[in-house]
């Protein structure tokens, strides 16, 4: 019997401690990667230049096959052609239309994005999963230094004695 006259709660974790333990550990990870990950784009493989579409060349099907553009650097103007598989969803930009472009002397291709989880959805994954596993953990029982270094020493969380 506790030495404060009540009895002691006993609680049992419905859920498998392994699981929760997985939980815990996975939520704090992408919490983790969202704070620390470096998210950015990848390096240009040239310079960043501002291009303008001059010309869309029609293809077999009908549509667009590819594109020429007219980009002006330190040398001077220069035009480069991008095929439509280099572009967002295959569709090649209307004419007239600018984009940034990386150009390197042997060609020239759309800047380049990133393809990774935005920051936020990662922070809010990792929060949420850190929030849930934290409020199932309250709700089997208080969690309190005691009962932590008791689970600990036999264990794992929900082993009875």
């Amino acid at each position: 019997m506790p030495l404060s006259g009540r009895a002691q709660r006993r609680s049992r974790l419905p859920l498998a401690p392994r699981l929760v333990i997985v939980g815990v550990v996975a939520s704090t990870g992408f919490l983790l990667a969202g704070l620390f990950a470096d998210l950015g784009p990848p390096p240009p493989s040239g310079e960043l230049v501002t291009g303008t579409v001059v010309a869309v060349e029609p293809g077999n099907s009908g549509r667009a096959s590819s594109a020429l553009l007219r980009i002006d650097t330190i040398d001077g103007p220069a035009f480069c052609g991008i095929d439509r598989t280099a572009f967002p969803e295959e569709r090649v930009p209307a004419t007239e239309t600018r984009m940034t472009l990386d150009y390197t002397r042997t060609g020239c291709a759309p800047a380049p994005v990133s393809q990774e989880l935005p920051r936020w959805l990662l922070l809010l994954i990792g929060g949420g999963g850190l929030l849930l596993m934290a409020a199932y953990l309250w709700s089997v029982g208080p969690i309190t230094l005691s009962r932590f270094t008791a689970a600990w020493t036999r264990g794992y969380f929900g082993r009875r004695r």
